[in-house]
């Protein structure tokens, strides 16, 4: 079979890409990347779909960001769980008790509805 001619590896580069500028008085809103991860509403729903998902994964990287902008320490008084038991709830390895779910998700809906 003969081979295919394909196309030389090009090399990523910043410089080549075109710049493109805004229009002259357009209005620019500023963006918080955190503000959702403070609306602990949203977490709840995200949390719930990702057990709902039987996504655990997806559930321990939602509230290890939700915990990132948050006051942790108010959190694990909160919950009724010591900082390490949340760490290591998180952590790549962690396999989260149902009890220690309950708790973290109780804790983020009684903050919600406040």
């Amino acid at each position: 079979m003969a081979r295919t001619k394909t196309s030389p590896k090009r090399a990523f580069s910043f410089d080549a890409m075109p710049s493109r500028r805004l229009t002259p008085g357009a209005p620019v809103a500023g963006h918080d990347p955190k503000a959702a991860l403070r609306d602990r509403k949203l977490i709840i729903t995200s949390l719930t779909e990702a057990l709902m998902d039987g996504d655990a994964q997806a559930f321990k990287e939602i509230l290890a960001a939700h915990l990132d902008v948050m006051q942790k320490e108010s959190f694990y008084q909160e919950a009724g769980l010591s900082r390490r038991t949340l760490y290591r709830m998180l952590g790549p390895s962690g396999n989260p008790t149902l009890e220690n779910i309950a708790r973290v998700v109780k804790a983020i809906a009684k903050a919600a509805a406040a």
